[in-house]
């Protein structure tokens, strides 16, 4: 009895790990296998209503290796039972949206990607050109037209940056539409891959950044700012834009993911790994979202200092002293009180308004206040008409002076020169 037990033991310890064995090599292998063949399916699919079927064939394939992750997390080494399953359900939503853009707008999805890749490339291009931009620029402010020159080549290379990143997202975008909530949730999906593909959100960041920085180091001339506060403004309109819809498209993933399957989910079985992936996915699309919020704020901040502290230093700069302003109401207030100051004390406006006004704030400033966002063109008009109105009084005032004293001089001369000589008295 003894001698029988210990054998049956030992066939046991033998046996048991072979069939454990045996068992993860089928798990392993059973999954490898339905992998693979629903990826070909994918790969080889040209119809919209194959591509459905086969997310339900991902659904099950989810469901069923789901209680072996562990398992299967050792077994896929380096690649997890999650990433494989994301890398499945990415190429299924890729295929689906090469499917639909041939179908509905005529688009390969080769040529919409070969332009972002093409437009990615430039902008990489001109990145390596603003590092030895920035660095000509610190070494020509001993030149002022070699300064001038850095600034002015500086600036071509970040606008024509801002444009080309926006005109990535316009690639992005474009073959959906401007509404997308008529964009299926598949699209949606196909959308975010692409924005995180081409690193979207970081360049818009940095690109900001680079603006601050070059607020930062550049001394700016009063036309500077013109196009500079146009650069921001439309920088910032068309992220806002950008955000609204990268909202959208984030809000669609983590609900897509979060359905069970068989309700139009695109993320298999909607497991908790599905919906943390998803969960996180949107935490870090509007973390990164707040970041460039944040150094736009930096960016419209520097800028108006940099313009209000320019426009304060050139009216100083001609000896005439007005109220401290930081912002449009308040430069509009100053301008007014000095033009009141002047009319109650009768002093020669002369120099105020030829030399300042006239000269300075209306030749090189007029175009960055007359922006909406600083002063604005009635403001400006209304400022410009008042100084004017001061002008005209005191040449009214110098031309009736002129006037009569014109008259004095021809009165004295008509006096001398041809007043009637009295004839000479006769001898008596």
């Amino acid at each position: 009895m003894t001698r029988s037990l210990i054998i049956i033991l030992l066939v046991a310890a033998v046996v048991f790990p072979a069939l454990a064995w045996q068992s993860d090599f089928a798990v392993k292998k059973g999954y490898e296998d339905r992998y693979k063949a629903i990826a070909a399916r994918i790969d080889s699919s040209t119809t919209l209503e194959e591509l459905d079927s086969l997310k339900g064939e991902i659904a099950k394939l989810d469901s069923a290796y789901a209680s072996h992750q562990t398992f299967l997390d050792k077994a896929l080494y380096p690649t997890t039972f999650s990433e494989s399953m994301e890398k499945l359900r990415s190429l299924h939503i890729l295929t689906y949206d090469r499917v639909y853009l041939i179908r509905t707008q005529g688009v390969r999805l080769s040529e919409l990607e070969a332009r972002v890749a093409s437009l990615t490339a430039r902008l990489d291009t001109l990145t390596s050109q603003r590092d030895q931009l920035f660095g000509e620029l610190q070494e020509s402010k001993k030149s002022v037209a070699a300064l001038r020159e850095a600034v002015k080549r500086l600036t071509t290379n970040l606008q024509a940056k801002d444009r080309l990143i926006f005109a990535i997202v316009d690639t992005i975008f474009l073959p959906y539409g401007k509404d997308l909530n008529q964009v299926a949730d598949v699209q949606k999906e196909a959308i975010s891959q692409r924005l995180e593909k081409a690193n979207v959100v970081t360049r818009v960041y940095e690109i900001a950044a680079d603006n601050v920085k070059f607020l930062d180091v550049t001394q700016l001339q009063a036309k500077d700012y013109g196009n500079l506060i146009e650069q921001y403004q439309a920088f910032t309109s068309r992220w806002s834009g950008l955000k609204e819809k990268m909202t959208a498209v984030a809000a669609t993933t983590s609900t897509v993911t979060s359905q069970p399957a068989g309700k139009g989910s695109t993320k298999g079985s909607g497991g908790k790994g599905g919906v943390r992936e998803a969960a996180a996915a949107a935490e870090n699309a509007t973390t990164q979202a707040a970041h460039v919020d944040s150094v736009l704020l930096e960016w419209r901040a520097k800028l108006n200092a940099a313009f209000w502290s320019g426009l304060q230093k050139e009216i100083t700069g001609t000896g005439i002293t007005v109220d401290p302003f930081t912002d449009g109401p308040s430069f509009s207030r100053s301008i007014r009180a000095y033009v009141a100051m002047l009319k109650q004390t009768k002093q020669d406006p002369t120099t105020f308004v030829e030399t300042l006004w006239k000269e300075k704030i209306d030749r090189d400033w007029r175009d960055g206040l007359s922006k909406e966002s600083m002063l604005g063109k009635t403001e400006y008009a209304s400022l410009d008409k008042l100084v004017s109105e001061l002008s005209k009084d005191t040449i009214d005032l110098k031309l009736i002076l002129y006037v009569l004293g014109i008259i004095v001089i021809v009165a004295a001369v008509w006096y001398f020169l041809f007043r009637k000589k009295k004839p000479a008295e006769l001898p008596s």
